[in-house]
C-alpha cells in the first residue's frame, strides 16, 4: 500500500499502512480516518512529517492529510464538514467559528518573524511610510495598524492600499505603495525586487500562532484520537526543530516545496503544541476587536467558549 497519493487539487497523506497489516495490535483503528485539512506552506511541517514518518499511526489514529492553498481554505472544509480538524492562523479560525460549531483545540505553530514589514527602496524608515500595501480583513492589515500605533504615525496621513499577497511585492518596486506587512514569501519576493525588511511582527507586538480546530462532532466521538494527533504533532515539532534537514525532506516528500525553500522558511517560525495562555487571550482579543471594527466580523467575536483549553496535556 502506498503512503502517498497525490492528486492535482491537493495531496492525501494516509497513514494507515500499519493498520492495514495488524502491526498496531490492541491499539485499533476507527471505522474512517480522522481528516486533516492543512495549507501547502512550510508552517505545517509537523503535519507533513507525522503523515511521512506514520507518527499517527504510531499514536494509534488513523489520519489523512487533505492539502488546500491555504489555510482558511482547510478551515472553509472544515465548515462544510469535509474535513474533521484543520491548521489555520487565529484570525482565520476566529471569523469561521460563528459559522459552524467548532472547538479550537491547542496552539501548533508560533511565530513573530514570520510576518515581515517591508519598505520600498526610497523608503528610510517606517516613520516615512505614506501609501501602506495591506490584505485586508487579515494578520497584513492588523499589523499595518500596530505599525502606526508603535511609531507614532497619525493615521489619516497614511494610504491604505488593498491588495491581494501575490500583488504586493510588484506594487513596491512600482513606487506605488512605500510599504506591507505580509507574510512569506511575499516579503522575500519583494526584497529580491530591491525592497528590505524593516521589522516583524513581534516588533510591532503581534505573535502569530496557528491553531489545531476540530468540529463538535469529532472532538464528542473520538477525543482520545484528537489527543493522540496531538502528540504526534509535538513528536513532530520537536523533530523539526532538532533536525531541519529531516523536516524539510519530508516537507518535499508531501508537497514537493524545495528543501532549499523550507530551510529558510523554518529560521522564522517556531513548530511546537501547546495550550492556549493567558498572554494568547490577551492577543486574540485584539484581533478579535479588529476583526469587528472593521466588519469582516458582525460583532467582536466571543472565541473563549469554543477554545479547549487544557485539553492538550502536554
Amino acid at each position: 500500500m502506498k503512503d502517498l497519493h497525490l492528486s492535482r487539487r491537493g495531496f492525501l497523506v494516509a497513514s494507515a499502512g500499519a493498520a492495514a497489516t495488524g502491526l498496531l495490535g490492541q491499539a485499533a483503528f476507527a471505522a474512517a480516518p480522522i481528516r486533516i485539512g492543512v495549507g501547502s506552506d512550510p508552517v505545517f511541517v509537523a503535519f507533513y512529517l507525522a503523515a511521512h514518518e506514520k507518527l499517527f499511526a504510531a499514536e494509534g489514529v488513523d489520519a489523512v492529510l487533505q492539502l488546500y492553498a491555504d489555510g482558511g481554505e482547510a478551515m472553509n472544509a472544515l465548515v462544510a464538514q469535509q474535513v474533521d480538524l484543520a491548521a489555520a492562523a487565529e484570525p482565520t479560525n476566529l471569523v469561521r467559528l460563528g459559522r459552524a460549531d467548532l472547538r479550537p483545540l491547542a496552539v501548533v505553530y508560533q511565530s513573530g518573524r514570520y510576518v515581515k514589514l517591508v519598505l520600498g527602496p526610497k523608503v528610510k524608515s517606517p516613520k516615512d511610510i505614506k501609501r501602506f500595501g495591506i490584505v485586508p480583513g487579515s494578520i497584513s492589515e492588523y499589523c499595518a495598524g500596530l505599525t502606526l500605533a508603535a511609531e507614532g504615525l497619525d493615521p489619516t496621513t497614511v494610504t491604505m492600499v488593498p491588495s491581494g499577497p501575490p500583488e504586493l511585492p510588484a506594487l513596491l518596486a512600482r513606487g506605488d505603495i512605500d510599504a506591507f506587512f505580509a507574510w512569506e514569501p511575499w516579503p522575500a519576493n519583494a526584497v529580491a525586487q530591491g525592497g528590505r525588511v524593516a521589522l516583524t511582527s513581534k516588533d510591532v507586538g503581534y505573535t502569530d500562532t496557528i491553531w489545531l480546530t476540530a468540529s463538535a462532532a469529532i472532538l464528542k466521538s473520538d477525543p482520545a484520537g484528537l489527543q493522540g494527533i496531538l502528540r504526534a504533532l509535538a513528536k513532530a515539532s520537536e523533530i523539526a526543530r532538532t533536525e531541519p534537514e529531516r523536516a524539510a525532506a519530508a516537507v518535499k516528500a508531501v508537497t514537493r516545496i524545495p528543501v532549499e525553500t523550507s530551510l529558510k522558511a523554518f529560521k522564522d517560525m517556531t513548530p511546537l503544541v501547546r495550550d492556549f495562555t493567558p498572554e494568547d487571550l490577551k492577543s486574540y482579543d485584539g484581533i478579535a476587536k479588529f476583526l469587528a471594527d472593521h466588519k469582516v466580523t458582525k460583532e467582536v467575536v466571543h472565541y473563549r467558549e469554543a477554545l479547549q483549553i487544557g485539553f492538550y496535556k502536554g
